[in-house]
Order: C-alpha cells, then structure tokens, then sequence
C-alpha cells in the first residue's frame, strides 16, 4: 500500500470522492454532452429503476411529464458551460407510478481531469406530508368558519374585506363570496361615516359587541344588523385584522317600531311573537309576560305577574343584577335599550340571551316599559366554539413548531405531553414507546403518579397494545380494569388510546365519562403526527451521524472520523503532558483469504478483527478502519507501553476461534507501534508514517 494513498485529504483523493458518492444517503449523477454518465445506488433507491434505465438519459427524462415544460428552461441553463449553482424543486415519477417530490442542488466539479455537472437530488417527500397535514388542520376551520349560521367577516383596518362566511353573502343577497369581497367595507353600511367611526372605536376599545347598524343589502334594501366588532393582533401587538359577527336583527327591529305605532297590534303580536316579551310598570314590576317569556325562562305567567323582573331572572353573581336593574331603569326613564347579556331560568340555569328594553307610550304618556328577550345561546356557542377552534389551531401551530426545532426525543416527548395538557386539558395522560417488543413510558403529564412508568411487554399492553397493533384511537367507557395496563390507584370511567405511527401509543384517562370526544381524537391524531414526524426525524439524524463517522462493514470509527478527532486528542494530550500510543494493524494474507474463501468470508474476518480489537484495549481508546484491511488503535491518556497492547492484539487474533472457523490459521496480523509526545516536536502524520513503515516491516519479515 503507497503511502500517498493514505494520506491525501478529501479534497484531493478520488478514493474519497468514490467512497463519498456510493455511500450518499442522497441520490446524485453526474453528467457530461447533456447526458447522465455516472449515478449512485442511492438514485437508483430513490427512482426505484435500475442502472441500465438511467445511464445515458437527458436530465430532462427524469423530470415528471408534468413539469418538464416548467423545467426545461432551467435544466438547460444548468447544462451550458457555465452553469449557474444552485437547488430547485420538481417533481419525478418511481418506477412504480408514485409521484416524488425532489429538491435537486447543481454544481459544477473536476472528474478525471473534465468538468462535469454535479446534481444531488434530495426527496421532499415526507416535508410535502407534513405541509399537507398542516393544510389540512386550515381546512378544518374553514369548515366551522363556513358552516356557522351567523354572519362572520374579516376587514382590513384600511376597510378591505378579506373573508366572509357564507351566511354572511346569504344575509346580505349576494350572489357569491367573490362579489361581497370585491366591495369596500365602508360599501354594506348605509352611511359609510359609521364604519369609519366603528374602525377608530373598535381600535381604542379592542372589542365593540352588541352593536346594531343599518346595512345595505347587494339589491340596495337596507337591514339592521346585531354586530360584534373586535381587533386582532399579532404576537408583536400590531393589528393583522378585525373580525366580526352579523346578526339579521331587521325583524325585531319591525316588532319594535309596530309596537310603538298601534297599541292593539302590539297586544296582537305580544301575545303570539315568537320572540320572549314582558311588559312591566315603570317600578319593574311584570303586568304581563307571554308565552315564549314563561317558556324561555320556565315560569308560568301567573308566578311571573307581580314579580320585579330584575329579581325574578337577572343572577346576583358578577353585577349581572345591577345590570338588569340599570336597563329597566334607563327604559323606565324613557331610554330604548339594546344589550347582550345573560339571565336565569326558574331551575338555575343560565342562558344569553339578547334584550331590548323599550319606553311604552299612551298618548305620548310613559305608562310602563316591556322587553323582549331572545336566546342567544347557540350564537353564543357557536362563537365561543370558533374561537376555540381558532386557538387550538394556533396551539397546534405553536406545537408543531416545538416538535419540529426539538433536538432531542426527550424534547419531542416533553413537548407532546405539554401540548396536550396546554391544548386539551389532559392532567392523566402517558406516552410509551415500542423498544424490543415492549412499551416503555417515556413521559407523563403533570398529575399522572410516578407508578404509571412502566415497561410492559406488548402482548400484555392491553388496550394499548390493540390500538397499536390496529393503528386506529380507541375511546372506551368503565373499560375492564383487567384489560388494562395500567398501575394507577385512581378509577378509570373514559379512556383514549392513540397509536404513534410504528413508534409507539398515547393514552389519557379520566375519573369521568364521556370525557374524551371525536373531536379530541382527531385533534389528538394531528398532534401525534407531528410527533411521529420529529421523533423519525431525530432517528434519521441520529443514523445519519452514525453512518458519518462510523465504518459501515465492521461498526468501528472510520478515517474521517480520526481525522475530527486527532487534533483535540494532541491538544488534550499537551495540556495534561502525556503521550498518545499509535498502533497500524494490517491483516496478513488478507488478498489470499478473499480469493481462496471469497469475499463473505473476507468481510466476516475484517468484522471479527475489529471485535478483537475493540475487545482488547480500553474503551477511551479509538479503534479505526483506516482503510481495506488496515486498521488504526490510538491509545488516548495511555500509561501502557504501546508493544505490551499489539502483543496482546496479535496472541488475541491468534487464539480467536471465529477467525479459525473462517480461514483457519491464515488469519494474523501485523502491528506497527509508535508514540506521539507533546515535547517530540513531530506531527501525528510523521508518527503515523512511523507506525506504518514498522507494520510493513513486520509484515515483510513475516514473508522472509
């Protein structure tokens, strides 16, 4: 073996390059006269043909049919002379029909003496997944966002309209979402100075609810509507935008205004309107209450004629007592009054309800006042349930970005079981994962007792072990504590068990039942996707450092990986004044046993060689494949004399018995020894030299 061929860096060995090339976890080709001449096995895994379909072919042959008009363009410009550097995305086709997404980087580099066109070709794939699933949690919302019966829009503070919801563009007799959107704001109000004004409020007072206006519908008729107005800001407090509600209000507006025209109408429709109605004196005491009055608030007119309304169905807790009492008195002064609030049932339930309060006249006399009530309550929820969706949305996000910067699976755990207790308000809930056929509690939320860590084969898991094996959550009610695996002394009523992909289960349980919903499953799937993806992640990172700094035939450290290290083991070395001991191994007749045994048997004694070796010196000593059948011991902080350890190496692979039932008594080896010293002042590749001409030397001898 010449000496330059051990010695030269990456940047000038083409046996570097080669080795580079092949074992690429990235598919790369090389091409020359606008045809591929050269491509890695990495490629051919990624594209899934075989050699013979790829050499030879235009880049533009490996684009998706699709794409190559897009493409053509640039890969003509990458194959001119002088070819701008770079990576772009394109779409390509795997032998068996599936679509792949590749982020492709080119440069131009020296092969044998002639510029070439390298391209490094990277599957997007599972990034395209991810932002799918991330599309897919925006869907979601969409739908609530479309589906609530109320109103919903979004403006710019300039007076753009930005999104409506489809009960919005029906509200208002558009013909489509596009041609309410194409409006300004200030457009749907009948005086357009209301919505100036509303904007400059809204941004002093952040939220305006209760607010009724004159709209314009799109055939020029106009409605009063009940809106809620509010800023939202983002994480730096500037304003992204305002949202809103619209309510159609136009008809209790028409009840009201009757009701002041015609006292006989009013008794008409008091009587049969379909809204809650009460009339009282002007000291709020009820003279008369209708149907929808009693059955909204479950008394009949009799136990409500006499009673003061305030006191009969406004709560005391939170000033709501003194609120109803602010409005009667407003209304009793000859004040009509408009407001959301929230009132109590004859059995202590409470219900939002709207309330107009309004003067009533005889003979331009105020003889009482009476106020009209309507549950609000599944508005109510439906805004409450959008804005809960739109939090967990932004959780979610905020969740996602975590998992996704997290740079340990320790990390990815913690993260999880915050999310969810943060997300979903899980206090009792576990994550395990599979290792050896077995699930392993690797975290636990804030309340779960330390017993739930456990390690429990998976054929005994239970109910986690079915979801696991079915891929599919399992939401069960008073599940058998005997199928269960769990160790808790607390009583299960509800439980929810989520698969992690192949990696393992999530479990919440909870003291009540009924305590996880549909909803919670998907929520919780979407999560643990983002799971699955940064804990996968974490061990493609970990496998790609592996295979970066360790040989992949027999598992010890590789060349590249001394080359990181010796210079901080000569620093070290100096700091702490001691020597570091170099031993060059070579394996004697190493060609002879490939031909006579072949080259299986030529790998298995390469394998079991750097057993020995890693058997026989201590483990703060490095054990490298320097390269083919040579390897590399450096004794770090060593007090042993260097020649006492290669004997130790030599009778080691002497006496081992796998090596004889491989090529019997073939199998030794040669070592070279040497020291560097702090105070030598010679290089480690001069001491390297010397441990390598002394290892030929034996090896020679050996041959004489």
């Amino acid at each position: 073996m010449a000496m330059n061929e051990h010695r030269e860096g990456p940047a000038s060995d083409p046996y570097l390059y080669e080795e580079l090339f092949e074992q690429s976890v990235d598919g790369i080709v090389l091409i020359a006269n606008g045809r591929i001449f050269r491509a890695n096995r990495a490629l051919f895994e990624l594209l899934g043909p075989a050699p013979e379909d790829v050499i030879g072919l235009s880049p533009i042959d490996l684009v998706h049919p699709e794409d190559r008009d897009a493409a053509s363009g640039r890969i003509a410009a990458l194959l001119r002379e002088a070819p701008p550097e770079g990576s772009y995305v394109y779409r390509t086709l795997h032998r068996d029909g599936h679509t792949l997404w590749i982020e492709a980087t080119s440069r131009l580099i020296t092969w044998n003496g002639r510029k070439v066109l390298q391209v490094i070709a990277r599957d997007l794939s599972e990034h395209r997944q991810v932002e799918g699933a991330l599309r897919e949690s925006e869907t979601r919302f969409r739908d609530l966002f479309d589906s609530v019966p109320v109103g919903l829009f979004r403006t710019t503070p300039e007076g753009k309209i930005v999104d409506v919801n489809p009960a919005l563009v029906e509200m208002l007799g558009y013909p489509d979402r596009e041609t309410l959107m194409a409006i300004p704001a200030r457009d749907v109000y009948v005086s357009s100075e209301v919505r100036d004004d509303l904007a400059e409020r809204v941004q002093r007072e952040e939220v305006i609810e209760s607010l009724e206006s004159l709209w314009r519908k799109h055939d020029g008729t106009a409605l009063w509507v009940e809106e809620t107005f509010r800023v939202v800001r983002n994480s730096e407090g500037k304003i992204d935008f305002f949202e809103g509600s619209a309510r159609d209000i136009s008809r209790r507006k028409s009840i009201a205004q009757a009701l002041e025209r015609e006292k006989a109408l009013f008794e008409q429709l008091f009587a049969g309107s379909p809204e809650a109605v009460v009339l009282c004196d002007n000291d709020s005491r009820i003279i008369q209450a209708n149907r929808e009055f009693c059955r909204l608030f479950g008394y009949s007119e009799a136990e409500a004629v006499g009673e003061d309304v305030d006191r009969l169905i406004a709560p005391e807790s939170n000033g709501l007592r003194s609120e109803a009492a602010s409005i009667t008195h407003r209304a009793a002064c000859g004040e009509p009054t408009a407001v959301e609030s929230i009132r109590r049932r004859r059995d202590g339930r409470l219900v939002h309800v709207s309330i107009l309060g309004q003067p009533v006249l005889l003979e331009g006399e105020q003889v009482g006042v009476y106020g009209i009530y309507r549950d609000i309550s599944d508005r109510k929820e439906a805004e409450n349930a959008l804005r809960e969706a739109h939090t967990r949305v932004e959780r979610l996000h905020e969740a996602a970005v975590l998992l996704e910067h997290a740079e340990t699976l320790a990390g990815v755990y913690r993260n999880t079981i915050d999310a969810v207790e943060r997300i979903l308000g899980y206090s009792h809930c576990a994550l395990d994962i599979v290792v050896d056929g077995h699930l392993l509690t690797v975290a636990t939320s804030s309340e779960t007792p330390k017993e739930r860590f456990r390690r429990t084969p998976l054929e005994e898991a239970g109910v986690a072990g079915r979801a696991f094996a079915s891929g599919e959550t399992l939401i069960l009610e008073d599940p058998d504590p005997a199928k269960l695996a769990e160790t808790s002394s607390s009583i299960i009523r509800s439980l929810i068990t989520t698969p992690i992909h192949d990696i393992g289960v999530f479990q919440a349980a909870s003291d009540r039942q009924r305590a996880f919903s549909t909803a919670d499953a998907r929520f919780l799937e979407t999560l643990l996707r983002h799971t699955s993806a940064a804990i996968e992640r974490l061990r493609l990172e970990a496998a790609l450092k592996e295979q970066a700094t360790h040989d992949p035939l027999t598992g010890v450290f590789n060349r590249r990986y001394f080359n990181e290290v010796i210079e901080r083991e000569t620093l070290r070395a100096t700091r702490y004044e001691h020597p570091i001991g170099l031993l060059m191994i070579d394996v004697n007749r190493f060609k002879e046993i490939n031909d006579q045994h072949g080259h299986n048997v030529g790998d298995d004694v390469l394998l079991t060689i750097a057993d020995v070796l890693q058997q026989t010196v201590r483990e703060t000593d490095l054990v490298v494949r320097y390269g083919g059948d040579e390897f590399l011991v450096v004794l770090t902080e060593t007090g042993e004399d260097a020649n006492q350890v290669a004997e130790r190496i030599r009778d080691s692979v002497r006496q081992n018995e796998r090596l004889r039932e491989l090529a019997g008594s073939m199998v030794t080896v040669s070592v070279g020894t040497t020291a560097w010293r702090p105070d030598s002042g010679t290089s480690i590749a001069h001491v390297l030299a010397q441990a390598d001409e002394r290892m030929y030397e034996e090896k020679n001898a050996r041959r004489e």
